[in-house]
């Protein structure tokens, strides 16, 4: 009864007040690409140091996939929020995922006794229905979030599909170009540089 009345009878004591000033969301947005900024760069260490050659091939398309993210950003006047930045940072790991698979698929195909090109070749056309699969997911993910979200979900859905769509096309295609041009100019020369 006292709820639907509106007021309880119950005293109201200011302990603390503070003000927000504008500075507080700038300083959060400087902080959150800080943190991407380190993300992307542990991601390419970690690549580094666990796939070796391949994971330079796999750094160079994660840069591709930065500068193009934030071209289209950019060319589309976006404004970044925190959950934009979200989406963006988790797409970073997307991104990589796809590189992940690939060479997974590759060091299989070595592991089988297949030539260093058989391998690539097989490893490639072997990931591309786990990497479809998973970007499709989230695809769908972020239409349902877009759907039924308002303001910053739907912020974050938007970023996220932006993401996907070009983590995408730098996993299945940047990458094979570049092992293509590696291969054509013989740096990849054994199973060594994948680990093996």
């Amino acid at each position: 009864m006292l709820l639907r009345a509106g007021a309880l009878p119950v005293p109201l004591d200011l302990i603390e007040m503070k003000r927000v000033g504008p500075t507080l969301g700038k300083d959060t947005i400087d902080a959150s690409i800080r943190a991407g900024i380190i993300a992307v760069i542990l991601v390419m260490v970690f690549m580094l140091i666990y796939y070796r050659f391949p994971g330079i091939i796999a750094d160079i398309a994660l840069i591709v996939y930065v500068a193009l993210l934030i071209g289209l950003v950019s060319a589309l006047r976006a404004t970044l929020t925190l959950p934009g930045i979200a989406a963006l940072i988790m797409s970073v790991g997307m991104a990589v995922d796809g590189n992940v698979i690939i060479f997974e698929r590759i060091k299989e195909e070595l592991r089988k006794g297949k030539s260093l090109m058989a391998s690539i070749e097989a490893g490639f056309k072997r990931s591309y229905a786990p990497i479809l699969d998973s970007q499709i997911t989230t695809l769908i993910a972020s239409a349902v979030l877009f759907y039924f979200g308002t303001g910053p979900v739907r912020g974050f859905a938007v970023m996220l599909v932006l993401g996907t769509v070009i983590s995408l096309f730098t996993a299945v295609i940047v990458t094979q170009i570049l092992f293509q041009l590696f291969e054509r100019l013989r740096v990849i020369k054994s199973a060594k540089m994948f680990g093996i």
